[in-house]
């Protein structure tokens, strides 16, 4: 049997008695069986019981009783790096009088019809995941994890056989890859801009970036790491750290860069809005491995982790035999981890202030929306800052007898200090904001400037009078516009607009409205992306 394929029949029914409570020697109280796509894990207090399934991805052959044997034993040895009593062993199931036995003990591939890993199971509430959930994570926490994986580095003295894994063209092949195995997603989970924006992003940075690569590899920063270190693979006791749930299946997948090991783990962080705890757990790692380079590369890395937790994410809504809501959720989760990768490619993971500024009708606010919600930003809207101080409502136009005060000096100054103010505010806390607003006076311009200096990015919109003049006139038929501006204020509004001239041209970019929203878009990705590679 050991070379041939586990018949189905077979599988259901010994699936059939491992979720049986009294099929275990230690006869449970229950069973809890979860799918993965590549494994059955039964958990049966105080043990685990994870079996590989007989699947063949071609980057993952289980296929086989002897592989699946051959990976159990790789998977506990592996695992025993980073954690000390977790795998307990290998155990055989083997068939007798027409029923299953659980063997505590490796059996021959005679003997045997499936092999597991037996694991203990660990108390929920000291996994890093909820201790975030919880609202309980701590620098301290993290520290602990720290001093655990910059030992795990530390120790290590890669050979040319790892090292070669620090190669640009051995890590296109990983991002190669997950290119063309998401292909099939555009349109569903993720979007053909963002598609081509974090591929380009990505090859754009290997040919920019290509002597950061070489110096990782000469400074010996390519291990043999973890592979898949997430929130959920962290169990932080008072005692004790365990690092668990490697990447067993391909080296190529555990080989690389240590910052792509990190990368997962300070993704996961930012994917749940630790943005500050995520980047103190970076600087530490940094500190303690003596890597300063660790800092410039992380982003690249952590877009490219993002990009493979939404592949997963897209081919788990695509598994049939999984419950509908389940494939929905994992639809939806794909697509934020989707739209984390853009937000690396585009911008990184450093607090940034965008000021989506320009004429009235250039539309800045649909580009404004768009980013905020595409890369999960905050936005904060002039229009309806300067009602709401006005005790205005927010859908219908502003009484024509209250718009001299309304858009008054004094009004306008308070609009644009409630902007600035909200902006520090969040950069303090470690959020990117973004700023809709004309920004048409130099001053208001001038002070931004002055307060957050080398933080912020101008993005101005321009459009043709006779579109801009098109669009004022259309919403006159629409409702819920937060703005004022319609056709008769044309003139005035463009004669008060001051040309954006003395701002540096590294902190401005012009992006044209004149065609479709879609292209605009994609003309804004690339400038975007342009920008941070070359800022990396």
């Amino acid at each position: 049997m050991s070379e041939q394929t586990l018949d189905s029949n077979i599988l259901d029914k010994l699936i059939n008695y491992l979720e049986q409570p009294d099929f275990y020697p230690h006869d449970p109280e229950e069973v809890e069986h979860i799918q993965t796509h590549i494994s059955h894990v039964f958990i049966v207090p105080p043990y685990v019981y994870k079996f590989k399934k007989p699947v063949d991805f071609g980057f993952l052959d289980y296929s086989t009783l002897k592989k699946r044997k051959k990976y159990c034993r790789r998977e506990i040895d592996l695992n025993r790096r980073l954690s000390d009593d977790i795998y307990l062993g290998i155990v055989s199931i083997v068939e007798e009088d027409g029923s299953f036995k659980i063997i505590e003990e490796e059996q021959s591939d005679i003997d045997t019809v499936e092999y597991a890993v037996k694991m203990k199971l660990l108390p929920e509430e000291y996994f890093l995941h909820t201790y975030l959930e919880d609202d309980s994570l701590t620098y301290k926490h993290l520290d602990r994890v720290a001093d655990k994986l910059a030992d795990f580095y530390n120790n290590q003295d890669p050979d040319e056989k790892i090292l070669q894994w620090g190669q640009v063209e051995n890590i296109k092949v990983n991002t190669d890859e997950n290119f063309e195995q998401t292909r099939a997603f555009i349109g569903d989970t993720i979007e053909q801009n963002s598609f081509d924006a974090i591929r380009y992003f990505t090859n754009e940075y290997f040919n920019r970036h290509q002597s950061l690569f070489e110096q990782r590899i000469e400074d010996k920063r390519i291990v043999d790491g973890h592979g898949d270190l997430h929130l959920e693979h962290i169990h932080i006791t008072p005692d004790k750290v365990q690092i668990y749930d490697c990447i067993e299946f391909n080296e190529r997948f555990r080989y690389g860069d240590l910052a792509v090991d990190l990368a997962f783990l300070a993704m996961d962080l930012d994917f749940n809005s630790r943005w500050q705890e995520e980047r103190y757990f970076i600087d530490r790692m940094a500190k303690k491995l003596e890597d300063p380079d660790l800092l410039k590369i992380i982003d690249f890395y952590k877009c490219y982790r993002a990009y493979v937790k939404g592949k997963v994410k897209s081919l788990q809504s695509g598994e049939e035999e999984v419950p509908k809501e389940e494939r929905e959720e994992a639809a939806q989760k794909a697509h934020r981890y989707f739209n984390l990768s853009l937000r690396y490619a585009l911008l990184g993971s450093h607090p940034k202030v965008l000021v989506v500024m320009g004429r009235v009708g250039s539309g800045k606010s649909t580009m404004a929306r768009h980013l905020a919600e595409k890369l999960n930003i905050k936005r904060y809207s002039s229009d309806r800052i300067r009602k709401q101080m006005a005790g205005l409502s927010l859908k219908e136009r502003s009484p024509e007898s209250k718009r001299d005060k309304v858009y008054s000096k004094e009004m306008s100054d308070k609009t644009y200090q409630k902007l600035l103010d909200n902006a520090v505010q969040s950069l303090e806390g470690g959020e990117s904001v973004i700023l809709d607003a004309t920004y048409s006076k130099r001053g208001a311009r001038e002070k931004l400037m002055k307060v957050i200096d080398e933080s912020i990015l101008f993005i101005e919109t321009e459009a043709p009078d006779m579109i801009i003049k098109e669009r004022l006139q259309a919403r006159e038929n629409e409702e819920g516009v937060v703005s004022d501006a319609r056709l008769e204020d044309f003139e005035a509004l463009a004669n008060r607009f001051e040309e954006p001239k003395k701002i540096p041209e590294e902190c401005m970019l012009k992006i044209s409205t004149n065609c479709s929203v879609g292209e605009s878009q994609k003309w804004l990705y690339k400038k975007l992306a342009d920008i941070n590679i070359q800022r990396g």
